[in-house]
Formats: structure tokens, sequence, C-alpha cells
């Protein structure tokens, strides 16, 4: 039987990043329903909507962190009219009003009662004492109360005014992101493996740090400045001690991968350790990240194109991942590389 959250939303229902996209574009063009979305802590939430909205449909997002704001705050500045002999709101200079674009509330599940109020009236009506909204589109979230993060349940006369959306966590998607943001190929590489793949996301509550989506971005950033033992230690405070000794542990293959610069250069090197090949695999890519565009970078492609297509039988889908990680780096050069060798060996995987 599926497990349900107290909110009452179906886990088994949860939704991939790019479904949840397209839900939330749905939404946004009729505005309508109001959107809430639950996951744990660090899933990327925020970056969804930024990728959604700023990055691909061009409109200003503006965030507001519901624990941060009294219920007066929202309504603006309470003042004295002597002319009207009543009292009336200021709006304050942080409260957008648009034609387009996104009111992103988040963490409202973890704010006071009385502030989740106010922001209903927001969310219903986009007026809330001197703050209008104007064309705005309100989307909310928040941690699930049973990731026991703080978050509460909302109370029924809010929760009934919203679309709950669950934001289910991928691999692959998250790979996409991470291929495109230029996380470190050690993070990559690692999650993508069959046991690292646990610890993509493993909150607990009873931990102070955990590995998060989130958390693997700032380990990325560790990766790019240090080495040794203060890598070591900057990992503990980013993802936790255990999963820092597993991903460290993992390591020893990472370092076995072959000379990259001789693949690039012709030579087709296919290491025996699946592990090591998915190293390998995360390496090239961000190689070939370092070309310019142009006549090289469609060289680079090209060449690690025809190196997939003769990848050990054993490694097969992790030709159709390398070819799927460069196209999602730069579509425009991958259509112009020739693939159909590629579509020949692959013919049941293309799948784009």
């Amino acid at each position: 039987m599926a497990k349900k959250e107290s909110s009452g939303v179906n886990e088994s229902l949860a939704l991939k990043p790019s479904e949840l996209a397209l839900v939330l574009e749905a939404f946004y063009t009729q505005r309508k329903p109001k959107p809430i979305i639950l996951g744990s802590p660090g899933c990327g939430k925020t970056a969804l909507i930024y990728q959604t909205f700023r990055e691909k449909l061009h409109l200003p997002v503006f965030v507001f962190q519901a624990t941060l704001y009294d219920p007066t705050e929202i309504k603006g500045l309470p003042i004295f009219d002597h002319e009207k002999n009543i009292a009336r709101f200021l709006p304050f200079e942080d409260m957008p009003n648009q034609k387009e674009g996104i009111l992103f509330i988040d963490d409202l599940p973890h704010a006071p009662t009385q502030t989740q109020n106010a922001f209903m009236r927001i969310i219903l009506e986009g007026v809330a004492g001197a703050w209008n909204i104007g064309g705005l589109f309100p989307i909310a979230a928040g941690n699930r109360a049973m990731d026991r993060a703080g978050a509460k349940d909302l109370q029924t006369a809010m929760a009934n005014r919203f679309c709950f959306l669950n934001f289910a966590i991928d691999y692959p998607e998250w790979r996409k992101w991470a291929v495109v943001h230029d996380l470190s190929p050690q993070v990559i590489a690692y999650l993508g493996t069959p046991y690292g793949a646990e610890w993509l996301d493993k909150f607990d509550a009873g931990r102070q740090i955990n590995p998060t989506p989130r958390s693997w971005e700032f380990a990325s950033d560790c990766f790019k400045v240090l080495k040794g033992s203060n890598l070591r230690t900057a990992l503990y405070g980013c993802i936790g001690e255990e999963a820092t000794s597993k991903l460290m542990g993992w390591m020893k293959f990472y370092d076995k991968m072959p000379d990259l610069q001789k693949i690039i250069g012709g030579k087709n090197i296919y290491p025996e350790e699946q592990d090591v090949m998915y190293a390998t695999i995360s390496g090239l890519v961000t190689v070939a990240r370092s070309f310019d565009s142009g006549k090289q970078r469609i060289a680079v492609y090209q060449r690690l194109i025809d190196y997939s297509v003769s990848i050990p039988d054993k490694f097969i889908e992790l030709g159709v991942l390398l070819a799927e990680d460069l196209l999602e780096l730069d579509s425009e050069t991958f259509q112009k590389c020739n693939c159909d060798k590629w579509a020949d060996k692959y013919p049941d995987l293309l799948n784009f």
C-alpha cells in the first residue's frame, strides 16, 4: 500500500521535476488553480521555480520566505490618516506589483498560523492591506510534515484552496540539471552508480547535516577548490560523515580513470570496471564543456559520439548516457554531428 503523508498526498503520485514544471506552466497560463509544492528539505523546489519561469519563460520571480514575515508586515506599515481620521497601510518597498511573473512563497507550512492567514489573502485575492500583487501568480512551497523539519500541516481552510503537488527526486533529471550547471564530475559520476544513487537524497531530521540535492551542489563546489584532508573536512560539513566516507571510498575508482585527452585525441580506451567507466563518462562531458562553441567543440562532440558507438556491450547504457549528457549540455552543437552510426547501434534506446 502506498504511504500517505499527513497532507493527504499519495507519494506514488509525486511528480518528477520535468512533469511538475509542465503542470506549473499550465496553471500559470490560466492563473488557476493555486499550487503548493511539497518536498523534502533541499530537494530543489526553489531551483525548479527559477528554472521553469526565470530561465525558460524569462519571467520575473519574487521569492518570499514566509517564516521571515509577521502578519502586519505582509499588509504593510500602519499609519494614521489625520485628514480622514482613519488608519491605513503603506506598502513596503519589497512588495512587488507586476503585470506578469511569479510570487513564490517558500516555507509556508513553517510559518505561524497568523502569517499563513495573511498570505492566504494574497494567494486567494491578490491583495492584503496595502499590498496588491497585480498580475503575479502565487506559488507556495514547503517541506512535508512527515520530514519532521519544522513544517506543520496547513489549516484546513487554507489547504482547501491549494492544489497539492508532491516533488519527486529523480536522478536522471537531476543529472541533466547538474551537467548544465557544471557540477563536478566526481559528484555526478558517484551519484550515478547503483550504490551512490541512494545518497542523492537521504534526509534525516535527526541529523544536522544531510545529503540532499542542495548539499551535493555544495559538495561539488568543494571539489573544485580543495584537495586532501581539507576536502574531506569540507565534505563532512556539506553532506555528513557517512555520505562523505562512502564518496571518498568510491574515489579510488575515479583515480583509475584513463587519460581523457587521449580519448579526445582518438584513442578508444574503455576501463574494465563499471565504476571507472561512470567516472570516465562524467569526466569526458566536463572536458567537452571546456571547448568553446564552434568547429572545435563540434569536433570534440563528434569524437565522443563515435567513442560511445564503440563502447563495449556491457556498458551500452553508459554509451547512451554520454550522448544524453552532451545533448543536454549543448543541443545545438550535438545536432550538427553525424549520429547515424549511433542511431544504428542504439535504435531501441534512442529517446531524444
